[in-house]
């Protein structure tokens, strides 16, 4: 048993961490089945010669007795800015047995204190769209060590001595850079960044330099009418920390003394796109010895109100090249590239022409009959870029500081005649991994579950992104607590959602209302929309966070605010009903000619809605309090929770149909997934939803942004995944199958179309529907510490397979209905145990193997096979109780 994959709070060797007291993980790897850890030991030292001979002079924690492999707090010598420490971890498994110590791993702590802090925030004439900012310096020893740490708001591009630093792009991740003008719980973040630059720089002369763009701070376009800007030019913060060979210490800072000119890049706007003038580019301005004499001196500025922040997620990054998959000519000098799929991004050009020609490249998600570029669904947003040759020769370009949301790019003004290799596309996205795999027999299936995943790739932009092809980049609240389950299984990294958790509390007022828009990044109006649902995505995904990772800090940091977001319901709700909201957005009307949706609720009440998220914020609140302790807290709070469940009972229910509300799918769907519905009418109650999609709807769903995700979970709860199955696989208005059948390559905002979005994630939660109940994978204990699979074969399926990354290991299920039978391969990540279910296929009397030797005979448990604990017939399912490995079960037809 070996530990595996460390991570220091949920980072690989993270550089400029910003806790005092970080946290380790790992993943136990074996060969062998039944394998758990008994204890453990974690070195952390300041040197990786002194790991090596084992002495931890930072922390040896010695042997602990713990099965924990998650969120082990450094609990050693105090940790100090900018200090580099190397750590390893060695297990000892249920016997007692120890293992070998892990490889090491490191971390490096970043500015901690203000007082680490001697550079000043800088910019230019206010009147520059993205300003060149350069200093020269001289290194007179051997370095040993430097760091660059920065801010450039909204984004920044470093160079030192004529190289690029790193690989990142829309550097750094957005957040409320200031407070706004209401009575906000705090002021808000600067997030900086660190980079090793040690290599990059010589003895002797130096030169470094930014570019910075105006990113979600600034604004080109003050006209857009739908983004707030911070400030008014982009600005830059940076400081060098040069360790020297001899022990001394250096530190060139952003002040008064740099210089800053205008660049190549006129305009730059995250909706409008970026104009480029090749023509204006200054060769070498990173280069020592570069001629600056024309230089305006570089302006100190006010710097923003955020508390200046280590940024601890991973970075945004271009993550793939894809080349066209079509290039037509509709009319003279207009070309359109069809890129293939809908992706966030942009496009690298390549082109040769005479000198002050421009290309324009305009951008969006579907074309006129006519093969023209149809631009309706930008809404307020022009996706429109523009190159200026420099002329000379062959050259290649992409935008630096904007994104946009497409699928084709119209070009004019091209000289000569362009190829399918003339662009690239270039898809941009906070780099984390897809954790989550799920494929079936299914065509259809198969392209629903791929239109959610690229649709949830695309939204990961340092925040999760809402609609990317129009003005609402935005991360506005709603859509990913509802949806907040499948996002994570497919993409299941915890720091992007907790940095942004932060965000959210940042942004609360102090009465305990949660804006609908988290960081700031849109006007007031919209930003304090009354949408109690909303809201209840910061403890949605807080809860949730808890229960993927076993992460008991998230309720800790969050615990007030979720406890003041309670208290904002209880003081607006009356007599425990909360009578205002949007309720269940976007609900499809079945039936209507032309094919259409509603923005505002038809078959639900809000009123409904936002008592029951009232209700489970509530109840949220109290199993946070249990956990941290904080009895007098879950006590006093889940007698509010019955009451909010009493009023709703009396205020909703009908005794004589027996229906919540007008009975409507997410009328009845909702109050079962949130647990309100008393037990003795849950399956009547269940019964009536079902019906409703089959005999009143045939076989569609009728529900909005809030009951889809309901009902993907209700339905096969109570014994009707079929029923969902079959909605998945509709192919006509409303369904995912009548969307794609209209050319979507991503989850449109309805599923229609019309003049809406054409990447927004809300209809996304259905995605847990196929790997919980056709691959059959639950968790059935915080951080999978239990794992739960039982897999629900419908329709026609004759296969179905997942795998789901999780903080223990990869967990994964798959089953195929064979001519002999059926068959069913298991994989429990070490350290942790599972219950398997294996369906009987409606057969009285099995006989099921495990790997050729028998667990289930004759009514009854063989005990003997490796790894299996126990079994009994549950149902339509023999249940085996197993430990960690891989299985593979076979159930073979007589």
């Amino acid at each position: 048993m070996t530990p595996k994959q460390l991570r220091c709070e949920y980072l690989k060797n993270p550089l400029g961490i910003g806790t005092v007291e970080p946290r380790f993980s790992w993943i136990l790897e074996s060969d062998a089945r039944g394998v758990s850890q008994s204890s453990y030991q974690i070195l952390v030292a300041d040197s990786e010669e002194k790991l090596d001979d084992d002495v931890g002079n930072k922390w040896d924690s010695c042997r602990v007795e713990s099965d924990n492999t998650v969120h082990t707090a450094h609990d050693g010598v105090e940790l100090t800015s900018t200090e580099r420490c190397w750590w390893k971890v060695r297990a000892w498994d249920q016997e007692g047995n120890i293992g070998e110590f892990s490889e090491p791993a490191w971390f490096e702590m970043g500015l901690l204190k203000n007082d680490d802090w001697s550079a000043t925030w800088i910019g230019a004439d206010e009147e520059i769209s993205a300003p060149l900012l350069r200093k020269e310096f001289s290194l007179g020893k051997a370095v040993d060590r430097a760091r660059a740490y920065v801010s450039g708001l909204g984004y920044y591009e470093l160079h030192i001595n004529d190289e690029r630093v790193g690989d990142h792009v829309l550097d750094p991740a957005s957040t409320s850079y200031n407070d706004c003008d209401q009575p906000i719980v705090s002021k808000g973040r600067v997030l900086y960044v660190t980079h090793d630059v040690t290599d990059m720089l010589r003895t002797g002369a130096n030169a470094i330099g930014a570019m910075v763009g105006n990113g979600w701070y600034g604004n080109d376009y003050p006209e857009t009418g739908w983004r707030r800007a911070y400030g008014d030019r982009p600005i830059l913060l940076l400081q060098l920390n040069v360790e020297y060979a001899d022990g001394t210490h250096e530190r060139i800072v952003s002040d008064g003394t740099w210089k800053a000119s205008p660049g190549p890049i006129t305009s730059n706007d995250i909706y409008h796109g970026e104009e480029y003038d090749a023509r204006l580019e200054k060769d070498g301005w990173t280069s020592p010895g570069y001629d600056d004499s024309d230089w305006d001196s570089a302006t100190a500025v006010d710097p923003p109100g955020g508390v200046l922040s280590a940024q601890m997620l991973p970075p945004i990054k271009v993550m793939e090249t894809i080349k066209p998959v079509a290039l037509t000519k509709p009319a003279d000098g207009v070309y359109i590239f069809d890129m293939g799929k809908h992706f966030t991004g942009w496009v690298r050009l390549r082109v040769s022409g005479d000198r002050g020609l421009y290309v324009m490249m305009r951008h969006a998600g579907v074309l006129h009959e006519n093969g023209t570029l149809d631009t309706k669904h930008n809404w307020r947003a022009r996706q429109t870029d523009m190159y200026t040759l420099r002329g000379g020769g062959e050259e290649v370009w992409e935008p630096r500081f904007i994104f946009h949301g497409f699928r084709y790019v119209e070009i004019t003004g091209y000289p000569g005649v362009p190829t399918l290799d003339s662009i690239k596309g270039r898809v941009v996205r906070t780099a984390v991994e897809q954790s989550g795999h799920f494929e079936c027999s299914n065509d259809l299936v198969n392209r629903v579950h791929g239109i959610i995943v690229q649709t949830f790739a695309n939204s990961h932009q340092g925040l999760p992104q809402d609609a990317c092809d129009r003005c609402e980049r935005v991360a506005w609240l709603g859509d990913p607590g509802f949806i907040i389950r499948d996002l994570m299984l497919n993409f299941g990294d915890a720091s992007f959602w907790s940095k942004w958790l932060i965000d959210i509390r940042d942004t609360q007022k102090t009465d305990g209302q949660i804006p609908t828009i988290s960081p700031f990044h849109s006007p007031t109006d919209a930003l304090w929309y009354k949408c109690p649902a909303w809201y209840c995505t910061y403890p949605l995904i807080m809860w949730h966070l808890y229960e993927y990772s076993g992460d008991e800090q998230v309720l800790g940091e969050h615990y007030d605010g979720v406890r003041r977001l309670v208290e904002h319901f209880n003081d607006n709700a009356n007599e425990h009903i909360v009578r205002y909201g949007l309720g269940d957005h976007m609900e499809p009307q079945y039936g209507s000619d032309p094919p259409t949706s509603s923005f505002s609720p038809q078959h639900t009440p809000a009123s409904l809605t936002s008592t029951a998220y009232y209700y489970i914020d509530t109840v949220i609140l109290v199993r946070a309090a249990q956990i941290l302790g904080k009895l007098d807290d879950a006590e006093r709070y889940d007698g509010l929770a019955e009451s909010i469940r009493d009023a709703f009972d009396k205020e909703f229910f009908d005794e004589e149909t027996g229906q919540y509300a007008t009975g409507s799918q997410t009328s009845n769907a909702l109050p079962l997934l949130l647990g309100m519905v008393p037990e003795d009418r849950r399956e009547s109650v269940a019964k009536n939803v079902a019906d409703d999609v089959l005999l009143k709807h045939d076989g569609h769903m009728t529900t909005g942004i809030i009951g889809t995700s309901a009902l993907a979970r209700v339905l096969p709860s109570y014994g009707y995944a079929d029923v969902m199955y079959g909605i998945l696989t509709k192919t006509t208005f409303p369904s995912y199958g009548y969307t794609i059948s209209l050319g979507a390559t991503s989850l449109w905002e309805c599923f229609e179309g019309h003049n809406l979005s054409l990447d927004m994630k809300m209809f996304g939660g259905v995605d847990n529907f196929f790997y919980k109940s056709l691959a059959g994978i639950r968790s059935g204990a915080p951080g999978y510490r239990h794992v739960i699979v039982e897999p629900h074969v419908v329709g026609d399926l004759s296969y179905a397979r997942a795998s789901i990354g999780t903080v223990r290991g990869v967990v994964a299920a798959g089953w195929e209905l064979k001519d002999t039978g059926f068959v069913m391969n298991v994989t429990i990540p070490a350290n942790a145990t599972a219950k398997i279910h294996v369906p009987t296929r409606g057969m009285e009397s099995v006989v099921i193997e495990e790997s050729g030797q028998a667990a289930w005979k004759d009514g009854s448990y063989m005990p003997g096979v490796d790894g299996i604990r126990d079994g009994k017939e549950s149902g339509e399912y023999v249940t085996f109780y197993i430990g960690s490995g891989s299985y593979a079960f076979a159930l073979n037809y007589a």
